[in-house]
């Protein structure tokens, strides 16, 4: 199966209506968000979308993304490549109303009748929470010795050398 490049804008509403389902890829680099986070934004995201109804009739957008991305090991600071995948439910709302009544299984995503969104803009956002905060190599691939990671920190006693200022009051008597 060949590759097939996805729209960079779409219509969800008209999409939805028509129940129509887009598989494809969108390059790395047009997912300014993410590739801000990454080494390098070569590469593709491999994108399946489903525009429809559910079974209460609201609009939704579900999909699934796929890719690998490239991040600086938090160890050593050489590129890593980490596979990311995602799903995600998106249900379609023309108001803040709409939002609130949504179904919690859906995140809202604000949309009007006519217009047309950017596709990387919604893909962007989906694959931003699925990238890890923190990349690292497998210890034995990194360049810098992990062994210490495994050893509990040792407990390190302080002793008190400043003289306490209320051990004077202990000296203190009330009369009764």
């Amino acid at each position: 199966m060949s590759k097939i490049p996805l729209p960079l804008t779409v219509n969800p509403v008209k999409l939805a209506e028509q129940g129509i389902e887009l598989e494809g890829f969108i390059p790395l680099s047009k997912l300014k968000r993410v590739s801000e986070l990454l080494v390098s934004s070569e590469g593709d995201v491999d994108a399946e979308l489903v525009f429809g109804r559910d079974e209460q009739r609201l609009r939704i957008l579900t999909g699934k993304l796929s890719c690998d991305v490239s991040m600086a090991c938090q160890r050593c600071l050489e590129p890593v490549v980490k596979a990311v995948q995602t799903e995600f439910a998106l249900g379609l709302v023309l108001t803040d109303e709409q939002a609130k009544n949504l179904p919690s299984v859906y995140e809202p995503l604000m949309v009007d009748l006519d217009d047309s969104m950017e596709l990387s803009e919604i893909l962007d956002e989906e694959l931003l929470l699925s990238v890890p905060m923190f990349a690292y190599h497998e210890p034995e691939d990194c360049k810098i010795d992990a062994s210490f990671v495994d050893q509990p920190d040792e407990e390190v006693i302080v002793e008190e050398t400043k003289p306490n200022p209320f051990k004077v009051l202990s000296n203190i008597k009330f009369d009764k």
